[in-house]
Order: structure tokens, then C-alpha cells, then sequence
């Protein structure tokens, strides 16, 4: 066996609610429709309609929760990346900023990479 090949592991300490579920997709098919730029900005309506809720403060403040519930950290072991090996690695969904009329969300590409390769509880696909 090659010792470089690469391990699925299960990396989510624990499984995530449906509407974060429901979120990290909707954010993932956007990042997919928009050539895959890492960078996105989302109008917060976009959000209140993807879960079905109403728009008000509360409503804002549950989607902040939700983000920062994908941005539990993976702990990933023997991660590679762009040639680099590294022993443990951190990485976090994405990182996020809320404004008046929109969320600008920036995707991790470490994150997207061990989704594709590392996880075998694989959530986006």
C-alpha cells in the first residue's frame, strides 16, 4: 500500500443540524454557479428564503449561529495541500462578514479540499 495515499476519515466531531446542512449546500451551489470564485456575496433575503424564515433580526442572528456551526473546525490528519504535508491541520468552512443587505462569505480552499478528499461523512456532494 502507498504510504502517501490518501485516508478517508470522519472528521465532524458531530453531525450538523439540517439547516446548516441546507445552508453550507446553498452557499456550496452558489460558489458552484458562480465558477467557483471563492469569494461570494449572498443578499440575507437569499438566506430567509433558502430556510424559510422571516425577515427580522432574529432571523439574522439564527443565520450567524448556523455559520458559525459550519465553521467548527476539522481536525485533519496527514493533510496535504498544494504540496505541502502537514501532520494536524485546522481548517474552517469559510470566513464571513454580515452587512446591511448582504453576507460576503469567503470560502476555505483547504476546507473544500478536505471535503473532497478527506471526509468520509462528506456533507456538500
Amino acid at each position: 500500500m502507498n504510504s502517501d495515499a490518501i485516508i478517508k476519515q470522519n472528521l465532524l466531531v458531530e453531525p450538523l443540524s439540517s439547516d446548516a446542512l441546507k445552508l453550507a449546500r446553498g452557499i456550496y451551489n452558489t460558489y458552484i454557479t458562480q465558477d467557483e470564485e471563492l469569494s461570494l456575496e449572498i443578499k440575507i433575503p437569499t438566506f430567509f428564503k433558502l430556510l424559510n424564515l422571516h425577515p427580522c433580526k432574529d432571523s439574522i442572528e439564527y443565520i450567524q449561529n448556523l455559520l458559525e456551526e459550519l465553521n467548527e473546525p476539522l481536525a485533519i490528519r496527514n493533510f496535504e495541500f498544494n504540496g505541502e504535508k502537514i501532520q494536524l491541520k485546522f481548517v474552517q468552512f469559510c470566513s464571513y462578514k454580515i452587512g446591511e443587505n448582504t453576507i460576503k462569505i469567503e470560502l476555505s480552499p483547504e476546507y473544500l479540499h478536505a471535503q473532497s478528499e478527506y471526509m468520509l461523512d462528506s456533507f456538500l456532494f
